[in-house]
């Protein structure tokens, strides 16, 4: 049965489906694949973006068997358990030509997990690779970082994403409008998984909704905000998010303001990033998230 989640189901499948922002990172991993082997890889970059995506297309095209997989979300696991479960596995013979360790969110493994983890893939290097993804790669200590492959992964523009976006509507036969669409890309970016979650909620008789009535019934504090920064009206935007968003969304305020820098309404949008950044780095030590996102659209309403 085709699952009907069309983050899985419009899944790349292979590395020739998946979005690359850099050509030069899609010719390294298909010369990967040619070559039938990889090293142990570190994918790093904001969530969305398609580590997750390429480690499973990759492990696929090199006809891993599923029995030489192990997943391990590091998010979930003491280090005697990873101990138990990644030393059991790697240090034994594979199937195939090696084993894959995944290691999904390995920036949330505690300190002792992450030395463990250098000596297991050193001792386990003759039959085992690791694929390691993260968000924060300044949370994993450099002597892990170094026994890597290292590779950092942006969005894909939004030309592209708005290609595959069309593909993955007019496959669901479902009628739009492109200005609706560009405004759920907008609101979604650069989180590819997002912006096609958004798309699947929105959708009434066959048709895609307008963005006005999304943001007035339900979903997306974002789409207020990008029609508040769009008009000028930085005290509706600080009431909104202030409102709305919760503690742990105030950092993805600031992303979203950049990324959406041609659409802020301010007389110097040079002026505008400075302020957004001054912003974001007071984010990391103040002790009230909440007054400093309110603060930084003051200060962008004086821009």
């Amino acid at each position: 049965m085709k699952p009907t989640i069309w983050v899985e189901k419009y899944r790349p499948k292979s590395i020739a489906e998946v979005i690359f922002q850099d050509e030069r990172q899609r010719k390294q991993f298909e010369a990967y694949v040619a070559a039938c082997d990889i090293p142990n890889l570190f994918l790093s970059g904001v969530q969305g973006t398609g580590k997750t995506t390429i480690s499973k297309a990759l492990i696929r095209d090199l006809g891993v068997d599923r029995a030489d997989v192990l997943r391990i979300n590091c998010s979930d696991e003491k280090i005697d358990a990873l101990r138990s479960k990644v030393s059991g596995f790697a240090m034994t013979m594979p199937m195939g030509k090696f084993k894959v360790v995944q290691l999904e969110e390995i920036d949330y493994l505690s300190l002792d997990g992450q030395a463990l983890l250098r000596s297991l893939i050193e001792d386990s290097s003759s039959s085992c690779r690791f694929i390691a993804t993260c968000n924060y790669e300044n949370k994993v200590i450099p002597p892990l970082k170094s026994r890597f492959q290292q590779f950092f992964f942006r969005a894909p523009d939004k030309e592209k994403i708005a290609e595959r976006m069309v593909e993955i509507l007019e496959s669901e036969k479902v009628d739009f409008d492109a200005g609706y669409l560009l405004t759920y890309i907008d609101v979604g970016y650069p989180d590819i998984r997002k912006t096609i979650q958004l798309l699947q909620g929105n959708i009434g008789s066959g048709k895609l909704l307008n963005p006005s009535q999304v943001s007035n019934s339900t979903a997306d504090w974002k789409f207020g905000l990008l029609d508040s920064i769009s008009s000028g009206d930085f005290k509706k935007a600080r009431k909104l998010v202030c409102e709305s968003a919760t503690r742990e969304e105030h950092e993805d305020v600031f992303r979203f303001l950049y990324d959406n820098i041609d659409k802020l309404k301010v007389k110097d949008k040079d002026a505008a990033i400075l302020v957004i950044a001054d912003f974001l780095y007071k984010h990391t030590i103040v002790a009230d998230t909440e007054i400093n996102v309110a603060a930084c659209f003051i200060s962008l309403g004086k821009s």
